[in-house]
């Protein structure tokens, strides 16, 4: 009895936790990341600020579990990407792209993220949520890192790339860019120089995947 009792109080907490975050996401998509407050969240999701303030302590610690559940949707959308793949560097590009098409379906899980990374938090100062989106964030890194490897290990990814993990950061920073310059920048592309956001895209892939193969 006590078992279902403790296993039934962790569902309820689950399902709190997530109607919070629900709130929050609602929320940042109508006032955007930087108004959202402890009040919208509480009359959003018809708890109290006390409860909320429960479960995240800081304003900070509401942003971070939100842009964990994006990470956490990216890597699901990796793994898809891994299984289909057949060599590194086919799986490298696949990731990159799939990265795109997250930016589009999920915009405001991607502007969460890329509104965090300006952020660093010293190891020894995270509590708890940024631990977790620390380790979270490792796996997103660790997928591509991986698929470098493999592309190493079987020939279609060149050795000169170096280690996989570094050439996983420098994968993430030009893949964000590429989104970054074609998404916010689309206007400019067009008018100024000719040429649409998915000509953009398409040449940087192709140049990220010639930069890689052997």
């Amino acid at each position: 009895m006590k078992k279902k009792t403790r296993a039934r109080r962790l569902e309820d907490k689950e399902k709190r936790r997530a109607t919070i975050l629900d709130a929050a996401e609602k929320m940042i998509a109508k006032l955007g990341l930087k108004r959202v407050t402890f009040g919208a969240v509480a009359k959003q999701s018809r708890l109290s600020r006390a409860l909320i303030y429960v479960y995240f302590p800081q304003h900070s610690d509401l942003i971070h579990a939100v842009c964990e559940r994006g990470l956490v949707k990216l890597l699901e959308r990796f793994a898809e990407v891994s299984a289909k793949t057949q060599s590194g560097l086919d799986e490298v590009v696949a990731l990159a792209k799939a990265y795109l098409a997250f930016s589009l379906e999920e915009p405001l899980y991607f502007s969460v993220i890329a509104e965090l990374e300006t952020y660093t938090i010293p190891p020894a100062d995270q509590n708890e949520i940024e631990q977790s989106l620390t380790f979270c964030g490792k796996r997103v890194l660790g997928c591509v890192a991986a698929a470098v490897e493999k592309g190493q290990a079987d020939g279609s990814v060149s050795r000169t790339c170096g280690d996989p993990m570094l050439s996983a950061v420098s994968i993430w920073a030009i893949s964000h860019g590429i989104i970054q310059v074609s998404t916010s920048k689309e206007c400019m592309l067009k008018d100024d120089l000719g040429v649409t956001a998915s000509d953009a895209t398409e040449h940087g892939f192709r140049l990220l995947r010639r930069s890689l193969a052997t």
